[in-house]
C-alpha cells in the first residue's frame, strides 16, 4: 500500500484511472445536462416563427375543431367494423378527449381518509411520469403525439411537455408508431438509446383504450399518413 501511494505521488494516477475518471465525468455531465433540459420550458405556439431560436424547443399542438370532428364517432364505428377510414387531427383529438376522465385515474392511489367536516381528498397520483390526455397533430406526412405530463418525484410535482414525432410502420403483424424525435421538456431523448421506447410504452399503457379498438387496430391491412390525413385500411 505504501509503495502504491509513493508511486502515485511520483507518477500520478495510472492510465486506467484517468480513463475511468474521464468516463465518469462524461456520464455525470450528460445526466446534469439532461436534467437541466427536462425542466427547461418549452414554448407552445400555433405556428413556427419565421426566425426560430436555435436553443428553444417549440411545441405545436394539434387543433380540435368541432366542425371538422363531428363525424368521428361514425368513422369509429366504420373502423371497428373493418372498414376503411380517413381521419384528420381534429377527429383524433375529439376521440382523445374521451380518454381524459379514464386515463387520469389509472395511476392514482386511494386518498387518505379525511376528518369529519373536511372535503374529500383527491386521489394521490402514483408513478414518476403521469400523463394527461394525448394530443395529435398531422403535418407533412408525420404524426405528432404530445401530452402534458406531471413528473412526480416523491411528492414533488412539476408539469412537463412530452412530444414525439414519427411515422406508422408495420412491425411483424401490426402497425406501430415509430418516433423519429422524442422530447421530454426540452431534452431530446431520441439521442439516448432505449429511453424513448420506455417512455412511450409507459405513456401508452396509461391510456385506457378499449379492447375492441385494440383488436381492430391489430387487424389493419394498411395504416399511413398522407399529408395531413391518417388513412387506415380495412381488415
Amino acid at each position: 500500500m505504501a509503495a502504491n501511494k509513493i508511486e502515485k505521488a511520483l507518477y500520478g494516477p495510472s492510465m486506467i484511472e484517468v480513463i475511468l475518471g474521464a468516463i465518469l465525468g462524461i456520464i455525470v455531465g450528460i445526466v446534469v445536462a439532461c436534467v437541466y433540459l427536462v425542466f427547461k420550458p418549452v414554448l407552445t405556439v400555433r405556428e413556427m416563427p419565421k426566425a426560430p431560436v436555435a436553443t428553444t424547443v417549440y411545441y405545436l399542438p394539434g387543433v380540435d375543431s368541432k366542425a371538422k370532428s363531428k363525424d368521428w364517432q361514425v368513422k369509429q364505428k366504420q373502423f371497428l367494423a373493418g372498414g376503411k377510414v380517413q381521419l384528420v387531427e381534429d377527429e383524433l383529438n375529439a376521440w382523445a378527449s374521451t380518454l381524459a376522465d379514464t386515463s387520469s385515474t389509472t395511476s392514482a392511489a386511494p386518498a387518505k381518509p379525511t376528518k369529519p367536516g373536511e372535503k374529500p381528498a383527491k386521489p394521490v397520483p402514483e408513478g414518476f411520469v403521469i400523463p394527461a390526455k394525448p394530443n395529435f397533430r398531422i403535418h407533412d406526412g408525420k404524426l405528432q403525439i404530445g401530452t402534458q405530463c406531471t413528473l412526480n418525484w416523491y411528492g414533488l410535482m412539476t408539469d412537463v411537455t412530452v412530444q414525439a414525432t414519427g411515422v406508422l410502420l408495420k412491425e411483424g403483424d401490426m402497425f406501430v408508431f415509430v418516433p423519429e424525435s422524442v422530447y421530454l421538456g426540452s431534452c431530446p431523448l431520441h439521442y439516448l438509446p432505449m429511453v424513448p421506447g420506455l417512455l412511450l410504452s409507459h405513456l401508452t399503457s396509461a391510456e385506457r383504450v378499449t379492447d375492441d379498438l385494440r383488436a381492430a387496430w391489430a387487424k389493419l391491412s394498411d395504416a399511413r399518413i398522407d399529408g395531413s390525413t391518417l388513412k387506415l385500411g380495412g381488415q
